[in-house]
């Protein structure tokens, strides 16, 4: 299974935005379609509102551990028939888990929409659990864990970071969990988690592809219309208290052969904080660390030949708090402390200077371009939909986009790097080679 790290994309231009309609069952569970008529297929997602940050305390990593049990069989199709019916007819399925949300997708022929409904309608309220595939499942999450985590310093560097960056909120515990707390999940928890949280009213179908809004209607009204509403725990997350001061942290690995510089600041989101600023920071992460024509490799690789590479990114859509996260990995022999005062001059400079016309054209262009991209496939335009309903954006959000877009100016851009590029609300961390011991004589 996977675990979302964010958005994958960011919305469509109005030259090739889609039709798009919505409507909800009396259950409750909000339907959305996307026409996209160029192949015969669909992509069919369901998004759940919970995610890694409904995890009770104690059991980080729950939500994920279910999302891989909902393929462990249900009432009417056991395990593996999921898998093995879909596989049959030719379609494509997996999930994902993020903090704020939990989907499941099918990609198939639009013959087999039926087919692909009646399958996730069975475990939306009749999910099974076995001991055996329990403890199976149980142990490829830890695995996961192992693989994707253990074994890679930079993700154990930014756990440390997120657990740094966020003194009380749910984002400072990893989507995929503590070690020591998923080896306690049970069984009891999933099939809890579940009656708590998978019902119809909590749930968004976005269904794009060749169909139209009158043909999914009675399809949905069919396999989903009957499922009974159910009572949703109130989602209360931890407010996070004022950020006071900055945080740093080293970590020496022995896997670790060069240097990495990493400041992770706490910003707004389209659902968090000062939410005006979400748009600007898009396009100010663009234009200050996408590619080589950016404003940081540009200064700091280019110009004073410190760094061999610079990256930044944010994902304004979520519910919480956003990342403004800036990565530099320092020229070989380079002392990181260089690197990081150059980066504090780039960063002071944009805030005192502002930006060019010119940059501001490409940071709008790039984010269009990407949207045009995610035209050409069913599934990039279902994704960016889920995300930004997820983050409790309405649907004409995505129609509007290029004109949002279009709105952002340099004041904008340079007062969302203001709000963020706050250091009392930032976490610095450096990634190094194991500390050479000394010989004993």
């Amino acid at each position: 299974m996977l675990l979302a790290a964010g958005l994958f994309s960011t919305p469509l231009s109005a030259q090739t935005a889609p039709v798009v309609e919505s409507f909800t069952l009396s259950n409750g569970m909000e339907v959305i379609v996307i026409e996209n008529h160029r192949i015969p297929a669909v992509s069919h997602t369901l998004w759940f509102r919970v995610g890694a940050a409904d995890d009770p305390p104690g059991k980080s990593g729950i939500a994920h551990y279910h999302e891989h049990m909902m393929f462990q069989g249900a009432q009417k199709y056991p395990a593996g028939k999921y898998e093995e019916l879909v596989a049959r007819y030719g379609g494509e399925q997996n999930a994902f888990t993020g903090r704020d949300t939990t989907a499941y997708y099918i990609h198939i022929g639009k013959d087999r929409l039926p087919m692909a409904m009646e399958l996730e309608a069975d475990r939306m309220r009749g999910l099974t659990a076995s001991d055996a595939g329990s403890d199976k499942e149980k142990q490829v999450i830890i695995e996961e864990r192992r693989q994707r985590i253990e074994n890679n310093p930079e993700a154990l560097l930014d756990e440390q970071i997120d657990a740094a960056l966020f003194r009380h909120h749910p984002y400072r515990i990893p989507v995929i969990g503590w070690m020591h707390e998923m080896a306690g999940l049970t069984k009891k928890d999933v099939l809890d988690f579940h009656q708590r949280y998978y019902h119809p009213n909590n749930a968004i179908l976005i269904v794009s592809g060749d169909i139209t809004a009158k043909e999914l209607r009675p399809l949905a009204q069919k396999y989903y219309g009957g499922l009974a509403r159910g009572k949703l725990p109130e989602r209360r997350w931890n407010a996070e208290p004022p950020q006071n001061n900055a945080r740093r942290i080293t970590m020496h690995h022995p896997n670790v052969k060069q240097p990495l510089l990493k400041r992770s600041y706490m910003a707004s989101s389209l659902g968090y904080g000062s939410k005006e600023d979400a748009l600007p920071l898009m396009a100010l992460s663009q234009m200050l660390g996408s590619g080589k024509t950016s404003r940081l490799y540009q200064a700091l690789v280019v110009e004073e030949k410190l760094a061999s590479n610079a990256d930044v990114s944010y994902n304004g859509f979520s519910i919480g708090p956003a990342v403004f996260a800036i990565e530099v990995t320092p020229e070989k022999d380079v002392d990181p402390a260089a690197v990081e005062k150059a980066l504090d001059k780039a960063l002071a400079k944009l805030i005192a200077e502002g930006i060019t016309d010119a940059e501001l054209i490409r940071a709008k262009t790039q984010l269009k371009a990407e949207a045009i991209y995610a035209r050409d496939g069913l599934a990039g335009m279902a994704r960016i939909m889920g995300w930004l309903r997820i983050a409790g954006l309405d649907a004409d959000y995505f129609a509007r986009w290029p004109a949002l877009i279009d709105g952002i100016t340099k004041e904008q851009i340079v007062n969302g790097a203001k709000h963020s590029w706050q250091i009392n609300q930032s976490v610095t961390a450096l990634l190094l080679p194991p500390v050479a011991q000394e010989k004993t004589p």
